[in-house]
C-alpha cells in the first residue's frame, strides 16, 4: 500500500466514524436507557412508591399531632422534591399535601428533610410544615 492510499483509507475511516456517530445520536437504540437515565437521583415516582409503603406510619404521625384526626387522605400528585435554603446552607426536602377526616376543605402539608436528592426520606423525620386547616385553609383545626 502506498502512502497516498493509507492517507485516503485513514480519512475514509474517520469520516465513516463521524457519520456513524451522528446517525447514532439521531436514532434511538435499546441501550439509550443506560445512557440517559441518571441512576444516582431518585425519581418522583420512586419517592411516591417509597412513601406509600410507609403510609400508615405517616398517618399515625399526623393522628398523634391532633387527637381529633381519625383519617388522612394523602394527595400523591402533590409530592414535591425541592432544594431550598439560603446562601449559607442549602437543604433538600420532600413535601406532600393531604386532607383529613374526609373534610373537603381541609388541608395540611407534611415534609421531610433529604440528605440530598439521591436519597429517600427517613420516615421518622416527618413534620408538619403547614398546620391542619379547614375552610379552605382560613381556619386552623383544633
Amino acid at each position: 500500500m502506498t502512502t497516498q492510499t493509507k492517507k485516503r483509507l485513514g480519512i475514509a475511516v474517520v469520516l465513516i466514524l463521524i457519520i456513524g456517530g451522528l446517525l447514532m445520536v439521531q436514532r434511538r437504540t435499546p441501550f439509550d436507557i443506560f445512557l440517559t437515565k441518571n441512576y444516582t437521583i431518585v425519581t418522583k415516582d420512586e419517592q411516591i412508591a417509597y412513601l406509600k409503603q410507609h403510609e400508615q406510619k405517616m398517618t399515625d404521625y399526623v393522628m398523634s399531632e391532633n387527637s381529633k384526626v381519625t383519617s388522612v387522605q394523602w394527595d400523591w400528585d402533590s409530592l414535591k422534591i425541592e432544594a431550598g435554603g439560603g446562601p449559607i446552607t442549602s437543604n433538600n426536602w420532600i413535601a406532600i399535601e393531604a386532607k383529613f377526616n374526609n373534610i373537603k376543605d381541609s388541608s395540611f402539608m407534611a415534609q421531610w428533610p433529604l440528605k440530598d436528592e439521591k436519597y429517600f426520606p427517613k420516615i421518622s423525620d416527618i413534620f408538619l410544615s403547614q398546620p391542619l386547616r379547614v375552610n379552605g385553609g382560613t381556619k386552623i383545626y383544633e
